[in-house]
């Protein structure tokens, strides 16, 4: 440690000298006092710099900014189905040679949907969708009761374009669900 410390002393001794020297040399006619605090503050600034450098570590921006929420974890397949919103590219399925008619993907996406609506109806009302329609529509309110009775209504919400509505409705479902 001490002779890291002689060292960078040493330098800043030595730049001092040479830009003293090539001044006077230059005809600059410099305060040699003033160019040697200044050295001096230049070199203790780097000094400071060199050694912060080896002890902070580097900051990611790219997540900046976003907060958990960890007082409410939404459900698994809730958080399933938004990972695969933000990385559609990585979901393409395999189709077999032969099969010609190709799956709507929101077709694999309204299954889970209806699944998760399902398993929070049966977990947290008690009720069964195929046994009592109307409890369960009652319970899921108009907007998931359209989803799940309307065929037209659950292909168009889940469209990318109002998947994260849908989304939203639900883990509000699955949240009611919770606090209950």
């Amino acid at each position: 440690m001490r002779q890291r410390t002689g060292r960078r002393i040493g330098v800043i001794v030595g730049a001092g000298t040479v830009i003293g020297v090539a001044m006077v040399l230059l005809g600059m006619e410099p305060r040699l006092v003033l160019v040697g605090c200044v050295v001096a503050a230049v070199g203790a600034t780097t000094w400071l710099l060199v050694d912060l450098a080896n002890v902070v570590a580097p900051v990611s921006w790219y997540n900046y900014g976003t907060v958990a929420d960890t007082s409410a974890r939404s459900d698994p397949s809730v958080q399933t189905l938004q990972t695969r919103l933000r990385t559609p590219a990585r979901r393409r399925r395999r189709v077999a040679p032969l099969d010609r008619v190709r799956a709507d993907p929101t077709d694999e996406i309204t299954a889970a949907l209806l699944d998760v609506i399902e398993d929070h109806l049966v977990a947290g009302h008690g009720i069964d969708m195929l046994i009592d329609p109307h409890a369960a529509a009652e319970a899921l309110g108009p907007e998931l009761a359209r989803f799940v009775t309307d065929s037209k209504t659950r292909r168009s919400m889940a469209q990318p374009r109002t998947l994260a509505y849908t989304l939203t409705l639900i883990e509000d479902f699955s949240d009611q669900q919770h606090l209950a």
